[in-house]
């Protein structure tokens, strides 16, 4: 399964290259070893970096010996903001912060008690599933 610290792995790798906009070439079994994942989730996770900007001109074949990726500016901007680890915590305390703020109004107004307690079970709903697959 691909976490936001697998993909943080893989962003952090990336990024220490620091090649950005230009086309770098990349050893494939070097990559695979320092980011301990599978060429299947390396792709992925590449293919996913590309649709959010990060990366552009993938060249991974899985027969080949090296490949060549171009990183933007993007993906350092992600990582030096936290990356995908820390935007799915700050996710969760949103989440948590809502579900407490929504308690407090139940509270304050009993007769919409029963909406807030469905909006609150829906964020708890949220929060296990993030959770769970964390």
């Amino acid at each position: 399964m691909i976490t936001p610290l697998i993909k943080d792995k893989v962003l952090n790798a990336l990024c220490d290259l620091e090649e950005f906009e230009t086309l770098a070439s990349l050893n494939l079994k070097s990559a695979l070893e320092a980011t301990d994942v599978s060429f299947d989730e390396l792709n992925s996770i590449l293919n996913h970096f590309e649709r959010l900007g990060f990366v552009s001109n993938i060249n991974l074949r899985r027969q080949s010996q090296g490949f060549y990726i171009t990183i933007h500016l993007e993906a350092l901007d992600f990582k030096n903001r936290g990356g995908f680890f820390v935007q799915e915590e700050v996710l969760k305390l949103t989440l948590e912060k809502l579900q407490l703020e929504i308690n407090q109004l139940s509270n304050e107004f009993p007769d919409k008690a029963q909406n807030f307690t469905a909006i609150a079970a829906n964020i708890a709903t949220c929060l296990t599933f993030l959770i769970a697959t964390k």
